[in-house]
């Protein structure tokens, strides 16, 4: 059974649409017309028109879903003919309209949607002068196409700018990470060129030298060693440096994590005096807990805070997710983080009865006098 309704589901709806089943959902409004229809009796013509008139309509609102803005159009203007049509069946059809109304959103641009709602209405109320219908009709299809098309606008341009902004926010990142690259390379670039031209001519030296005077070729092949292991150290540091982590850009690069994942977050950074070490072993704490949030959390706001007073550092993070589960502070990667947190003898809190709370605290006093310790 399951395997079937998947299939028709398929059928109606395009895969990634994003709606899920809200499609289906919307269609409860059809209760009204089938209430107002039934509650007077029909002939057979009428009810085979009924039964025509509704699959058609069906037809034409799936099809809303497939189909380009651009063509978007006309499935609007057959859903008000078919529900035209209908009110000679029963005033009950007026929610046929609304329908009709809800798809404006998509006509391509918010003064055409709003066009496109204008016009609707101003069809409805033609209607109801040319063929005498009563205010059943008019009122209640008037003013819930204007109502429920307004708020589809709104929110559907609402949509459109929080796609843009988050496609933004993947452009900024992509283009900083160029930007990256790019230095990485030019670092590289100029340190290993010279160095391999420095390397390059002592090697030549040498290799003439070694048979006529092997003691200064011994000399060259000394000093080639030490170019070499001082060329090493400094590729390490450039690339030390690429992947080093620093605890403000992690605040910042977890904004735009988060709300790229529709996820509202705020943050307060005081004044921090902590060596490079330090910084660079908070700015990963926070990266896996930025990271929890997202993949268990579910959580829509989050908020952080990092203080340092006469007393240690403190290290906030609050969300309105659902929770942790007693006992599963190991699947969640807390584990990690109290080991780094070893280091200083440093304590992890965790408050998990509205949402989840995170508290690190490292007093002053580890703090000045804990080693620096590689990752």
């Amino acid at each position: 059974m399951i395997a079937l309704l998947k299939k028709i589901n398929a059928r109606l709806l395009p895969p990634g649409d994003g709606y899920h089943y809200s499609p289906y959902v919307w269609l409860a409004y059809l209760f009204f017309f089938f209430f107002s229809y039934f509650a007077v009796p029909h002939t057979i013509v009428e009810h085979l028109s009924m039964v025509a008139g509704i699959l058609m309509f069906l037809a034409l609102y799936f099809n809303v879903y497939w189909i380009e803005k651009s063509r978007v159009k006309f499935n609007i203007i057959g859903i008000v003919v078919v529900a035209s049509l209908m009110t000679i069946l029963s005033q009950g059809s007026s929610v046929l309209f609304v329908y009709a109304g809800a798809f404006c959103c998509k006509l391509g641009s918010p003064r055409k949607a709003v066009m496109g709602l204008i016009s609707i209405a101003l069809w409805i109320t033609a209607l109801s002068l040319v063929f005498s219908l009563s205010k059943y009709f008019y009122l209640p299809g008037g003013i819930f196409t204007l109502v429920i098309g307004a708020l589809n606008i709104y929110q559907y341009e609402i949509d459109a700018k929080r796609k843009e902004l988050k496609l933004s926010q993947q452009e900024v990142k992509q283009l900083a990470k160029t930007a990256e690259r790019e230095r990485i390379a030019r670092d590289l670039h100029d340190l290993i060129g010279h160095t391999f031209s420095v390397i390059t001519l002592k090697a030549d030296l040498a290799g003439k030298l070694i048979d006529k005077d092997s003691e200064r070729a011994k000399k060259e092949i000394k000093e080639l060693e030490n170019i070499s292991r001082n060329a090493l150290s400094q590729v390490r540091e450039v690339v030390t440096g690429f992947r080093t982590s620093d605890l403000n850009a992690e605040l910042a690069s977890a904004k735009y994590l988060l709300q790229s994942n529709d996820i509202d977050f705020n943050y307060s950074l005081g004044e921090l005096t902590i060596d490079e070490h330090t910084n660079k072993e908070l700015a990963i704490i926070f990266k896996e807990l930025t990271t929890n949030i997202i993949k268990h959390a579910k959580a829509s706001k989050v908020t952080a805070a990092v203080e340092q007073d006469k007393n240690g550092l403190r290290l906030n993070v609050t969300d309105n997710g659902k929770g942790m589960a007693t006992g599963s502070s190991d699947g969640y990667g807390l584990k990690g983080i109290q080991e780094r947190l070893e280091k200083w003898q440093g304590s992890l809190k965790i408050n998990s009865v509205k949402g989840c709370e995170i508290d690190i605290f490292i007093s002053q006093e580890a703090l000045d006098n804990a080693p620096s310790l590689d990752n």
